[in-house]
């Protein structure tokens, strides 16, 4: 595959952008990428808010999930939030990556509600945007003030604000609380430009809904819980939600672009920028030379169509169409209550029939947002790779090779070259494939552990692949108790041209160079290659703590009978990437799981060695299962391990409950178990073909916990055995230190699964004989007063 060598860039998941989104998924152009560029991973349909905020709604209907949209349409998504475009160099800029080049880009952010600050230290502050986490923040707000009647003031008598009074007054009296509403606008009448048998019959739905409506005066300021207006008068409110009028966001303000008096991007009829042809502006964001009209969701949807028609004639030199703003349009106010209320040229109305009409209009809208859970565009590849022309694939196979550290060899494969090579090698000198995963080089005067680790990239975001990339490197040497030192890096890039390379390059480099810092470690080098898609890997080096040359502080083989074994992060990871490359990981999956891969074992590996722990892997590959076993097999212990226990990221059952399951699966299945005791009911029902089919399982269940424990992890977690009597205090400096989802999972024993009767959630892996039981003892005592690692043979 060859990287493409045009690139467009869409700023903002706005109604125009995502229609861009949606025709590429149909016809993307050739040689060239798409990039859209959200600060959150899913956007929010404004015309669904007012019924959502009712409860007629539930909240995730509003939502686009930006992770699913983009994957099935070959679209690549950088969630994070731009700060700036440079219009001469051609770049957006953001607040920590590197800068992203573009051929055309466009901008369509939205507005935020103007005169924001008068209020924003008001205890009960909540302003309507950003849209996606207001209804948490109203919640909090109105749960602060317990039982009592909630007095809510609604600033801005558009018809924004009125819908939200309308919508707000039901979500309070559903719930069983007592609504004071009122609706507070600077004019002197609600709802400029509306007629007036609209008016008239809005104004008889707020007398009988009992919202208050106080008009002429402009909120100036607070004083405790009591709004000041310019008029001199004052209105106490426990909640304030702030619904004015639009301004600029920031992102504009630093855009060298020729604006409007209000400060919006001004822009030709053909939506590109006066100032510069390559910069289209679009929706809330822009100021249409010779035209006005209002900032309704209307327009911004029907400029997707010229949006998209002039992209392409902007890239092939064509003539570019013009947009031609409607008059009218229809409008329709959701009252909260299963109605709304009507305008359509001289026509005013209200009632069920124009809900459902509302309903109808906005559910059709999502539904075009919303692809089936099987990839519908042109190629698998994300749109950095060319296109030469589209040709429909067959939706992707379960068994589809992972990427990720799902796209490992397996262990069974590992483990009988390095017998084979063990045996070949017998006199080896000391140190020679040792069984840790991280490596004691001998005879050094420096740096005298060293790691090494390589993955294909998951994600379409080379800067956040190159974050995950070292920060998975690196833990191999935190699992082991030494402190990273430096680094060597292995890229392999695909096909392009010096400049799109380059930047690809660059965004690994320095999303890893960032990881490594924090780390006190630093890049010292590394070797590049072309391939048929991006991977990223690290050579790490380090000192073991305390100094010690012969034995690493954290081993696989120093667990002893009677520890706990504390597990410090969630599974999943496998799992959710698989659901993702079938394009049906949902975006609240993918960012805990992209939350989890970037939280460090640093942390975790010092608290492990200050309450001076021997036992600790880190769990990769191979999952928890195999990781665990190659802790019980080089420690010849046998552990109880409990289901019920095992933290999983928000998402993971559900996708292993559809039978969605990385490519390392069965392998990682496979390897261990021969070493497990099963209770009958989950013997033989943990694969997710077998759950797909029984529609009595719920994501409660042991079987699904089963299952995650062969989900292979990337940048998974530490896995510790732990003296019972440290336990509790470990785990406490664990929650300290950020690792939520630390848990105990289990006890290792001497037991070997004869007169097995523990409860059915419990399994137990064995490894060792009764007979043997003495001499593991005494090479365990050996491996904890400091002396070389043992090799039970």
């Amino acid at each position: 595959m060859r990287l493409a060598n045009r690139r467009i860039l869409l700023v903002g998941a706005g109604h125009t952008n995502l229609h861009i989104v949606r025709m590429w998924m149909q016809q993307p152009i050739a040689d060239t990428s798409l990039t859209l560029i959200s600060p959150f991973p899913c956007a929010t349909y404004s015309g669904m808010l007012p019924g959502t905020l009712a409860g007629l709604y539930d909240p995730s209907e509003m939502e686009i999930d930006l992770h699913r949209l983009t994957k099935a349409a070959g679209v690549e998504l950088l969630v994070d939030e731009a700060i700036a475009v440079d219009p001469e160099l051609k770049q957006v800029l953001f607040r920590e990556r590197p800068a992203l080049s573009y051929s055309v880009v466009s901008i369509g952010v939205g507005s935020m509600p103007r005169q924001m600050d008068h209020l924003r230290t008001h205890p009960g502050f909540v302003p309507i945007k950003p849209m996606f986490t207001v209804l948490p923040r109203l919640d909090l707000a109105i749960q602060r003030i317990g039982n009592a009647p909630v007095r809510i003031t609604i600033v801005g008598g558009g018809a924004a604000g009125v819908e939200v009074a309308f919508c707000v007054e039901h979500r309070i009296r559903k719930s069983g609380g007592t609504p004071q509403i009122t609706l507070v606008d600077a004019n002197t009448q609600i709802l400029t430009g509306f007629r007036r048998r609209t008016l008239q019959l809005v104004a008889q739905e707020l007398h009988k809904r009992g919202i208050n409506v106080r008009q002429g005066g402009r909120v100036t300021g607070h004083r405790g819980l009591d709004l000041t207006f310019d008029d001199g008068g004052s209105l106490t409110a426990d909640v304030v939600i702030w619904v004015t009028g639009a301004c600029p966001l920031p992102l504009l303000q630093q855009i060298n672009l020729p604006k409007s008096g209000q400060g919006f991007i001004r822009v030709q009829n053909t939506l590109q920028s006066v100032g510069n042809e390559s910069v289209f502006v679009v929706g809330d964001s822009a100021d249409m030379d010779g035209a006005d009209f209002d900032r309704a969701g209307v327009y911004a949807v029907r400029q997707g169509p010229i949006l998209w028609q002039n992209l392409n004639r902007s890239l092939g030199g064509g003539q570019l169409i013009t947009y031609q703003p409607q008059q009218d349009f229809l409008r329709l106010l959701a009252t909260g209550d299963g109605r709304a209320i009507a305008q359509w040229k001289w026509f005013s109305g209200i009632g069920t029939h124009w809900w459902r009409l509302k309903n109808r209009i906005d559910s059709k809208f999502m539904h075009m947002h919303r692809p089936s859970r099987g990839l519908k565009s042109s190629s698998r590849m994300s749109s950095a790779v060319a296109v030469t022309a589209p040709s429909p694939v067959k939706p992707a196979s379960p068994k589809m090779r992972c990427r990720g550290c799902g796209g490992k060899t397996s262990a069974r494969v590992l483990h009988h070259v390095l017998q084979r090579l063990r045996a070949e090698w017998p006199s080896a000198p000391h140190g020679f494939l040792q069984r840790d995963d991280t490596a004691l080089l001998p005879n050094v005067a420096g740096a005298n552990a060293v790691s090494v680790d390589f993955f294909p990239a998951f994600l379409d975001d080379p800067w956040l692949t190159g974050r995950i990339a070292a920060i998975h490197a690196l833990s191999d040497l935190w699992a082991s108790g030494v402190h990273p030192t430096s680094a060597v890096a292995m890229v392999t890039l695909p096909e392009g041209s010096l400049d799109r390379q380059s930047e690809m390059l660059h965004h690994v480099l320095s999303g890893a160079v960032r990881e490594l810092m924090a780390a006190n470690a630093i890049l010292v080098g590394g070797h590049t290659t072309n391939g048929e898609e991006l991977a990223v890997g690290f050579t790490v080096f380090g000192n073991t703590h305390g100094g010690a040359k012969n034995r690493l502080p954290l081993s696989k083989a120093c667990l002893l009978p009677g520890q706990q074994l504390i597990l410090t992060k969630a599974l999943g990871t496998g799992v959710i990437l698989a659901a993702r490359e079938l394009g049906s990981a949902e975006s609240s999956s993918m960012s805990a799981a992209i939350d989890m891969m970037l939280q460090t074992n640093q942390q975790a590996s010092l608290i492990a060695i200050e309450a001076g722990i021997s036992a600790a892997t880190d769990i990769t590959g191979f999952g928890l299962a195999g990781h665990l076993l190659e802790m019980c097999q080089q420690s010849e212990v046998s552990v109880d391990l409990d289901l019920n226990s095992l933290p999983t990221i928000p998402g993971a059952l559900q996708q292993i409950s559809r039978g969605i399951q990385s490519s390392l699966y069965d392998e990682n299945r496979d390897a261990v178990q021969s070493y497990f005791v099963i209770d009958e009911d989950l013997q033989g029902r943990s694969t997710p073909l077998d759950l797909r089919v029984d529609a009595a399982i719920s994501l409660s269940s042991p079987r699904l916990k089963l299952s995650a424990m062969y989900d292979p992890q990337t940048s998974g977690g530490l896995l510790m055995g732990v003296d019972a009597a440290r336990a509790d205090h470990v785990m406490a400096r664990l929650t300290a230190a950020g690792y939520r989802d630390a848990t105990i999972i289990g006890r290792v024993t001497h037991r070997t699964g004869s007169g097995y009767n523990d409860a059915p959630t419990v399994i137990r892996i064995n490894t060792f004989t009764r007979d043997r039981a003495q001499s593991v003892l005494t090479a365990k005592i050996s491996c904890l007063d400091g002396n070389p690692e043992p090799r039970l043979q």
